[in-house]
C-alpha cells in the first residue's frame, strides 16, 4: 500500500485522489466521509496510481530546479500575462512566479496573480490557458457561466486545453 494523505474538504463532494508533481498522493474526501472509504478507495486505485506514479519523474521539481529556472520563467510568464492582460483590457496589482506543485495558477481578491514557475515547461497554449483563466478572475472571482464565458471569449478551444492541463 502506497503512503497518502487524507485532506477532509467542504468543496468536496465525492472521493477523489490527485498526486502533485512531487508525486505526493492526496485524498480528498468531503467532511461526513469516514476515513475507512478513502482507505477502501485508495486500495481499489492501488494499479492507477503506480501508473500515475510511473509518469511522473522524481524529483524534478526541487527547489534547486525552482531557484536555477526561477528568472526566466517570471520573464517568459511575465510576458505572457503582460499579453493578454492588455488583449483582454484588464489591470492587475502584483504578478508573482513561485514554486507551487499543486497550482498552475491563482488569483487573489486583492487582484494579485500567483503562478508557478512550471508553466514555462508547458506547450505555450496551455501556458497561456492558464494565463487567460487567471486573469479572467480579475472579472469573475468564481467558476461561474460568465466566468468560463470570459475565458472562451479568448481561448476558445479552453475545454480541449484544459483537459490536457489535468493529465500534466
Amino acid at each position: 500500500m502506497v503512503a497518502y494523505t487524507i485532506k477532509k474538504s467542504n468543496k468536496t463532494k465525492r472521493v477523489s485522489i490527485r498526486i502533485n508533481a512531487n508525486r505526493e498522493i492526496i485524498v480528498a474526501i468531503p467532511p461526513r466521509v469516514p476515513q475507512y472509504i478513502a482507505k477502501q478507495f485508495v486500495e481499489s486505485k492501488q494499479d492507477w496510481i503506480r501508473e500515475k506514479l510511473a509518469t511522473i519523474p522524481e524529483n524534478v521539481y526541487t527547489e534547486q530546479h525552482y531557484q536555477e529556472h526561477r528568472d526566466r520563467a517570471r520573464i517568459i510568464i511575465t510576458a505572457r500575462v503582460v499579453y493578454w492582460a492588455e488583449v483582454m483590457e484588464l489591470s492587475y496589482n502584483r504578478l508573482s512566479i513561485r514554486h507551487t506543485t499543486t497550482r498552475w495558477g491563482s488569483c487573489s481578491s486583492k487582484r494579485n496573480l500567483n503562478f508557478s514557475y512550471r508553466l514555462m515547461f508547458l506547450e505555450p497554449e496551455l501556458m497561456d490557458y492558464v494565463v487567460i483563466h487567471e486573469l479572467a478572475h480579475l472579472v469573475e472571482m468564481n467558476h461561474s457561466v460568465r466566468f468560463w464565458n470570459i475565458v472562451a471569449q479568448y481561448c476558445p478551444d479552453y475545454k480541449i486545453l484544459r483537459g490536457l492541463l489535468r493529465k500534466v
